[in-house]
This record gives structure tokens, C-alpha cells and sequence, in this order.
């Protein structure tokens, strides 16, 4: 049985702020701009008794709480006390998946001999972010299944630790709302409670196949986390044989046909890299990133191993599907394949059509096709053979922002 935690630092930013002013504690705090598009970053625990909140407007923040003292952000400040608590994190389990700068899933499987219960481990890694941080506090949720210990971490904040017992999942979810679900956003929550769906234990009353029905693949992805099941693993996003490839974009991103022009270009880049190397991979990973900073990651394996870029695509746009993207806005993606193993050489007949759908099933094994494309765009630069759905911005260096690259190998964090 696994055991997975959720920490989330709480109230990041302002936290920070506090920490670096003492004059601030206890006084409502807001982090972020103050422009027409100013939205808040973080809010101060006595800002969110007003119903401040991250990523509100700040103009609406500053109508509930006038007397809020607004700071601009300090990213180096932020990032620093981030990389602090991620040493604890890495001191406290070898796999570590940082959702955002400020939250991350840890793998404790097994850490018990070294650390005590799951729950002393807790209050040890709280003790120890908070000594290395200069008193920042984080909280923790524990649960064997991945999103639960997500939801957990917000039960005792600021400053607490929940855990969810094996066996006591449907109990603890049934009586939530159903907003706490991943993947329930405002249009979805709406139309669910047009059904009269209230809570979780509503949602597992359905059948997936009315979920289905009514938000197609999304709906049997809510189904499964409302019966308690989520197969997925802590994965970390730089690990040991993964080729990766991320933007962070100068203009927000929304809407799914905008998403999907931006992973096709990162399916590309990444499949050209894994022909340059002669791996091939049986994983693909998305992340997307919005504007208030929360990351969300979703994962597939892939038979067999590939290296071809439509079948990355494909992929990701499945994996984007479970994605609440509605009323969202978003500042960066990123695709990454891992599991990688060495290429054999093998030749097959090869498919000249290059169709982006991501409903597209190629009937030969594409990957002769694809180390042709890769070759020829090794040779005269990424626009050669680029796929035109992809948009010609997309075809310049970093999709219109600042690209991050990442290695085959993890850097320190």
C-alpha cells in the first residue's frame, strides 16, 4: 500500500513577506498586481477572512478588504525559500513531484523503519521546512491515493496534518463538495448541480457511463476520483532519463484548441531530440501551469515504446481532456517523455501524412517517418516539415515565451 504526501506551504508568498516584516503579521496581506489585469498571488490568512483569495482580481479583493496592504511580488525571495523547502522534501523521500513552487507530492512508501508512522513523519517534515525556512509553515495531507492527499493537505490549514487511512477514502470524500474534486471547475460544477449533484457521494451514485455521457472522457476520469481511484504515482517532473521540453509564454494562454497548438509544438521538439539520442519512450507527461501559479500534471504510459511526435500528441490532448481548462488562463505547458529505452533499428514502409487530429490512429508504425522529419529538421532548423497546426509562432524558438529545455539528467533544485 502506498503512502503519499501532499505539502503545501501555506499562504506562500505573503508567508514570505511576514516572515522578511514582522510589522506585517497579523494585518491582511495581499501579493500581486495592482494594474487593470493586477490578480492576487497570494493572500494572508487575515486577507482571506475578507474572502480575499489567489487569483482574484485585485481590484475585487481590494473592494472586500480596502485596508489590505498590497506588496509586488519578489520572486527571487519566493524562489529561495522554495528551494529550502524542497531539500527538506528530498531529505524526507528520494521521489519528490513539485506541483508549483510552493507544493509538492512525496512517495513515503517504505520510510517507515527510518521515519516513524506516516504521521510523525509529517510533524517531523513541518518541523524541519519550518527551521530551514525561517518559520514558514506547511501543511501536510497523507493518503495512498494521490489526489486524496491533495485534498487532505486543505483540511488543517494553515499548519496541520490530516491523514486519510486506508479503507477510510469514500468516507472522507463522500461528504464533500463536489468542487473539491480535481477537474470540477466552475462550468463543470454548474452543470453538475443543474442534476442535482451536490457532493462526491452524489457523483459516485451516477454510472460512469452518464458521466461519460454528459462530459465524454472528462466524466469517467470523475467518476474513477469519486470512487477513490487514482493509478497514478508520485512522477517527478526532472528525473533520470526524461527529455522534456516546457514554455512559459510572454501572452496567457486559453482554451483547449490554443493548449493543444502549444503541445503539438512541444511533442516535436521532444520526439526530435529522442530520435537524436535513439530512444525510444513508454511515458508522456503534460504539465500546465496557470496564472495563479497552480500546476497541474497528468501522465499516460504508452505501448509500445515510441518516439514519434503525433503519437505524443495524441497523448497529451487525452491527457489534457481531464484538464478543467474552463474560465482558466495559462502561463506555461509542458510535455516530457520518460521510461526511455534504447532503439533498435527497425524499417518499416513509411506514412507520409502527418495528420495533428488527436483522434488520428496511424496505421503503420510511424517511426522510420519520424526519424526523417527529425533528420531533415536537425539539418535546416525546427520550420522545416513543422506541423502547420502548430501556428507560425509556434514555430520560432520558445512558442512565443521562454523555453526551458530540460535535460535527460535532474538538476539540483
Amino acid at each position: 500500500m502506498p503512502t503519499i504526501f501532499h505539502v503545501d506551504m501555506d499562504a506562500f508568498f505573503a508567508s514570505v513577506e511576514i516572515r522578511d516584516n514582522p510589522e506585517l503579521r497579523g494585518k491582511p496581506v495581499l501579493v500581486g498586481g495592482v494594474g487593470r489585469r493586477g490578480v492576487v498571488a497570494a493572500a494572508s490568512y487575515p486577507a482571506r477572512a475578507f474572502g480575499c483569495r489567489s487569483a482574484q482580481p485585485m481590484a475585487v479583493a481590494l473592494r472586500l478588504c480596502p485596508n489590505a496592504i498590497v506588496l509586488p511580488g519578489r520572486h527571487e525571495a519566493y524562489a529561495e525559500a522554495s528551494d529550502r523547502a524542497f531539500e527538506v522534501f528530498a531529505e524526507f523521500s528520494p521521489t519528490v513531484e513539485g506541483l508549483s513552487i510552493d507544493e509538492a507530492f512525496l512517495d513515503m512508501t517504505g520510510t517507515e523503519r527510518l521515519l516513524g508512522s506516516p504521521r510523525s513523519a509529517a510533524e517531523a517534515l513541518r518541523a524541519e521546512v519550518a527551521r530551514k525556512t525561517g518559520g514558514l509553515t506547511c501543511s501536510v495531507g497523507i493518503s495512498a491515493v494521490k489526489f486524496i492527499a491533495k485534498i487532505a493537505s486543505s483540511r488543517l490549514k494553515p499548519d496541520g496534518v490530516t491523514e486519510v487511512l486506508p479503507g477510510r477514502e469514500l468516507a472522507f470524500l463522500d461528504p464533500l463538495d463536489i468542487s473539491e474534486l480535481w477537474g470540477v471547475g466552475p462550468k463543470t460544477a454548474e452543470r453538475l448541480r443543474a442534476h442535482g449533484i451536490a457532493t462526491i457521494a452524489d457523483v459516485r451514485r451516477l454510472s460512469g457511463k452518464t458521466l461519460e455521457e454528459w462530459f465524454g472522457q472528462h466524466g469517467q476520469h470523475l467518476f474513477e476520483l469519486a470512487n477513490a481511484r487514482d493509478p497514478r504515482v508520485v512522477m517527478p517532473w526532472r528525473q533520470r532519463k526524461q527529455v522534456s521540453h516546457e514554455d512559459t509564454f510572454a501572452d496567457d494562454v486559453a482554451g483547449v484548441p490554443a493548449l493543444r497548438r502549444k503541445l503539438l509544438s512541444q511533442a516535436t521538439r521532444v520526439a526530435d531530440r529522442l530520435v537524436a539520442k535513439g530512444w525510444l519512450a513508454r511515458q508522456i507527461q503534460i504539465k500546465i501551469r496557470d496564472i495563479a501559479f497552480r500546476t497541474e500534471t497528468r501522465q499516460a504510459t504508452l505501448e509500445p515504446a515510441t518516439d514519434d511526435a503525433r503519437t505524443f500528441y495524441r497523448a497529451a490532448c487525452e491527457l489534457l481532456a481531464s484538464v478543467d481548462t474552463e474560465h482558466r488562463r495559462f502561463r506555461l505547458t509542458g510535455l516530457a517523455a520518460g521510461d526511455l529505452r534504447a532503439r533498435g533499428a527497425e524499417s518499416e514502409q513509411l506514412d507520409l501524412v502527418f495528420e495533428p487530429s488527436p483522434d488520428t490512429r496511424a496505421p503503420l508504425d510511424p517511426r522510420p517517418l519520424q526519424s526523417v522529419l527529425s533528420a531533415v529538421r536537425e539539418r535546416f532548423g525546427h520550420r522545416a516539415l513543422f506541423p502547420a497546426e502548430a501556428g507560425s509562432d509556434e514555430r520560432v524558438g520558445s512558442a512565443g515565451g521562454h523555453t526551458d529545455a530540460r535535460p535527460e539528467r535532474p538538476d539540483d533544485r
